[in-house]
């Protein structure tokens, strides 16, 4: 893309063509240039912007660490070393009052429009040449051109009105190839207005790496990190960002890094994680320094390691593929990256001579696809970090612990105690029986003790005395375990479930420490009274005492179908008890041999986000705290491609948030999975997947009121004249009911968003208070205030005048600042308060008076015209020489006036 004086433009070229001729200069065999067609197609589509500044100040911002050669052709005229690198540029009064804003995002062209308060956004017209077609869809205008075409996403545009960003619906308007901005619902001209055009290109020219999703975590102020794998099988390129710690692709499958801003719209950075065979990312989290933990399994011998780490070398183990092959066996390895992912900070291979890490594929434990990488990491106060994952090496080096032996079985659960800096393990300890044992989950109560939970297919894992379950009920099992803060010794353990399938996937304390987990069954489980329910469902919801003896409760939720529909993925219990739950189901486990569900049939509340889904969605639910109200449920997922995790945990923030990955859009680079209008990228550039990440608000409750005028032209309105009503609109977010009160005794109660419109009798300043009402968060309701002034005009005109004719009158109106006098047929105007008329007959004078308020009011002055008489007579005299003369008068006036002599 080139900038130049009033415009863009963009050249494309056949960049599968550049790659050919590429390679033919590789070949071993010796070929002539002589004999090769160089020719390599391109294509230029120009951006004029029509009456804008061509002589418009640039000046550029966000200088770059990069310089820049140009030497171009043999005329040094032409070249230029050491050019500076800037993020962008701006151009002052492009048009009169408005800036131009050219910048970079990532691997995306953004500019923007700054409209400066009450100029006109109307003047901005473009047009494009060289374009075969241009037209609109769905709101972005795509430009094809030849083999080439790229999409200006639908405009985005905001104000900035008491420091919150307000965003205005805008449009463009496509009209004989040329295009400018339109404003449905208006905007307020009293502040300045930001037009935000995303532009993404789509070609030809180029393609990006293969991106799947498995894991998201929360960073600071509301910042995500999301991450999964990438690999460069379809020739693509994941857009690590410069200065990252790890830039170029190690081989094979790489972990992917990303963290945007707190809205999305924001790529903060992204790198590489990952030696040149394969890995994967199994959990996120955020420590007390702002740092990102990674744990996963890796199988490179060269995955990058730190110097002092518990262990710099691949300790090795069987061939096995589990989502992803892993050629050489695997380990666990911890990762931990500075926040601005410039720096690995640490990084330490954990294993022995087996797998480890790894749930086999033919373990029991494995019901759905990515269960085979399912691990779980948190940290304490002091950043020392815990782990819950698997094993199959009896001889991974666990120590200062109760269980320093392999059990015996495919896997043994393995839990961690790492000191901050990877240095040392500080306790490690195999959990488990004779048979299958997987931990997926932990947490720390206020002790410092350590619950973990998982699943089991072993009859002699190790329960205590006195607890809810403490025998084995068949198959595969639930279980939880509390352990001591030190690991030496095993405090209280249960199984839970029945004699078919059941495995918990995650688990979550309450604030008095009562336990609650999240799991699957496919067994007649447990429904206690009065909870919420969905009889023969597969998917579990559990609540016991502290100390694992008392079960408070215990439901399932679905369609029903007597086995899961959705694989577990993030779970939390807020400062409420209210109960949040996550997953996703449909094609990708049916078709690979697991449950044969999805997402249809599940229940949703009549305020879920998306009420259908095409049945590989994810799903969303909320519960009360003692589960006997469904509070919110969702589906979330396009209509194309079955949305899924590649294994990995996601997770809650304590206000209900959920900050989630997604592998989303395969099987041919889908883009349909929902995006929001400011997102970093509303399109999978990929061939197949794309880690789409996510922060979804199940718990949000914020009151907020927006005046207008009835026309929806005035957003903001706080002064409004009797007797004009004013319009109230509801900008909340959640609640289930809103209570209104307009200061004035008025009150009004609803349960839906739609604005009101409410009619003042007398002037005054009132306060309107809006009550949002949600008792499915923690505040259970919210509230704001804003004021309306309401005056009574204060202008009047009169009295009606009586004027003789050709004598004129003056017409009186008082109260006003401004005046507009105007006849019926509009011949005679004036702004004055009392100017002179002079009707020839009955005339009617209307006055528009505006007071010190700015309220109109709108009056009439009526102007009656006593016509005169047009008097006419001939009069003559006669003389006949001896008397006086006569006088002779013949009247000639109108008959019908009354006159006399």
């Amino acid at each position: 893309m080139q900038v130049k004086p009033g415009g863009f433009a963009y050249t494309f070229i056949d960049q599968n063509r550049l790659t050919e001729l590429h390679e033919q200069g590789h070949t071993e065999a010796e070929v002539s240039i002589r004999d090769i067609d160089l020719k390599i197609h391109g294509h230029q589509v120009n951006v004029n912007f029509i009456g804008s500044n061509r002589n418009a100040t640039s000046t550029s911002f966000g200088k770059q660490p990069e310089n820049y050669n140009y030497f171009l052709g043999t005329d040094s005229s032409r070249w230029s070393s050491n050019a500076g690198a800037y993020e962008g540029v701006v151009y002052e009064n492009f048009y009169t009052g408005i800036d131009l804003k050219v910048y970079s995002q990532g691997n995306h062209v953004k500019y923007d429009f700054n409209v400066a308060a009450g100029v006109d956004p109307f003047q901005i017209h473009f047009a494009y040449s060289g374009a075969d077609r241009i037209y609109l869809n769905s709101g972005d205008l795509n430009i094809s051109a030849s083999k080439f075409s790229f999409v200006e996403k639908k405009p985005i545009a905001y104000q900035i009105m008491d420091g919150q960003k307000v965003f205005i619906e805008c449009e463009y308007v496509l009209s004989n190839d040329q295009v400018h901005f339109s404003f449905p619902k208006s905007y307020d001209s009293c502040y300045p207005l930001v037009i935000d055009p995303l532009l993404i290109f789509s070609t030809y020219s180029g393609s990006t790496a293969d991106n799947w999703g498995s894991t998201a975590t929360p960073g600071e102020r509301g910042t995500l990190y999301s991450s999964g794998v990438t690999n460069h099988h379809l020739n693509g390129d994941f857009p690590a960002t410069p200065g990252a710690f790890q830039v170029t692709y190690g081989g094979a499958y790489d972990i992917a890094i990303l963290k945007y801003d707190s809205t999305g719209s924001q790529l903060l950075y992204a790198s590489y994680l990952g030696g040149s065979d394969n890995e994967s990312p199994h959990s996120l989290v955020m420590n007390a320094q702002n740092e990102l933990l990674v744990l996963g399994t890796t199988s490179s011998v060269n995955f990058p390691t730190t110097a002092g780490a518990i262990d710099n070398s691949f300790n090795g183990g069987v061939p096995e593929a589990n989502v992803i092959p892993y050629f050489n066996g695997s380990d666990i390895f911890l990762a931990k990256i500075s926040a601005n992912g410039g720096q690995l900070v640490a990084s330490t291979y954990l294993g022995g001579a087996a797998n480890d890490g790894l749930n086999s594929q033919v373990s029991p434990l494995v019901a759905n696809y990515g269960d085979e990488l399912r691990g779980d990491l948190i940290t304490d106060e002091l950043d020392n970090i815990y782990i819950s994952t698997v094993t199959s090496s009896p001889d991974f080096p666990v120590g200062n612990s109760f269980g320093l032996t392999y059990r015996g079985g495919i896997t043994d659960a393995l839990i961690l105690n790492i000191s901050a800096d990877l240095s040392n393990i500080i306790w490690g300890s195999f959990l488990g029986g004779n048979a299958a044992d997987a931990s997926h989950t932990i947490k720390t109560d206020a002790t410092g003790n350590l619950l973990v939970a998982g699943g089991t297919a072993s009859v002699d894992f190790p329960t205590t005395a006195g607890v809810h379950q403490p025998a084995h009920a068949g198959f595969v099992d639930g279980w939880m375990t509390k352990i001591s803060s030190d690991g030496s010794a095993i405090l209280i353990s249960t199984f839970t479930g029945t004699p078919a399938f059941n495995q918990v996937y995650f688990i979550d304390l309450d604030l008095n420490e009562n336990v609650y987990v999240y799991g699957q069954t496919t067994g007649s489980f447990l429904v206690t009274p009065g909870v919420y329910s969905n009889a023969n469902s597969g998917q579990f919801l559990q609540k016991f005492d502290k100390d694992l003896e008392s079960l408070l409760f215990s439901t399932v939720f679905g369609a029903g179908r007597g086995i899961p529909d959705i694989s577990p993925t993030a779970f939390l219990v807020n400062d409420c008890n209210n109960i949040y739950m996550s997953g996703w189901g449909g094609l990708i486990n049916s078709s690979r041999g697991f449950w044969n569900s999805g997402t249809q049939g599940m229940p949703v509340t009549a305020d879920a986000i998306q009420k259908t889904t095409a049945g590989s969605d994810f799903y969303f639910i909320v519960l009360t705290d003692d589960a006997s109200e469904l509070l919110y449920a969702t589906f979330l997922g396009g209509t194309q491609s079955p949305t899924h995790v590649d294994g990995g945990t996601s997770r809650f923030d304590k206000g209900g948030i959920v900050y989630h990955a997604v592998c989303a859009g395969c099987g041919g680079g889908f883009d349909d999975f929902p995006t929001t209008s400011n997102a970093w990228s509303q399109q999978n550039l990929s061939l197949n997947c794309n880690n789409a990440a996510f922060k979804f608000d199940l718990s949000s409750l914020k009151a907020r009121i927006q005046t207008n005028s009835v026309k929806f032209d005035m957003p903001g309105l706080t002064k409004i004249c009797m007797p004009d009503p004013i319009v109230f609109q509801n900008k909340s977010t959640g609640g289930q009911f809103y209570e209104w009160d307009f200061g004035d005794g008025g009150q009004f109660f609803r349960q839906d968003t739609a604005y009101v419109v409410h009619a003042y009798q007398a002037p005054g300043t009132y306060r309107v208070k809006l009550l949002a009402v949600d008792i499915g968060t923690c505040v259970g309701k919210d509230s704001t205030f804003t004021t309306v002034t309401v005056s009574k005009p204060m202008g009047f005109a009169g009295p009606d005048q009586v004027m003789c004719f050709d004598a004129g009158a003056r017409l009186i109106a008082v109260g006003g600042v401004s005046y507009l006098w105007e006849n019926g047929d509009k011949t005679f105007t004036s702004t004055q308060a009392s100017p002179m008329v002079n009707p020839t007959e009955d005339d009617g004078y209307v006055v528009t008076i505006t007071d010190a308020n700015g309220c109109k009011v709108k009056d009439t002055v009526n102007v009656e015209v006593i016509p005169g008489i047009d008097l006419k007579f001939e009069y003559a005299k006669f003389y006949d020489c001896f008397s006086r003369p006569t006088l002779s008068v013949e009247n000639l006036t109108d008959p019908t006036e009354n006159v006399f002599f």
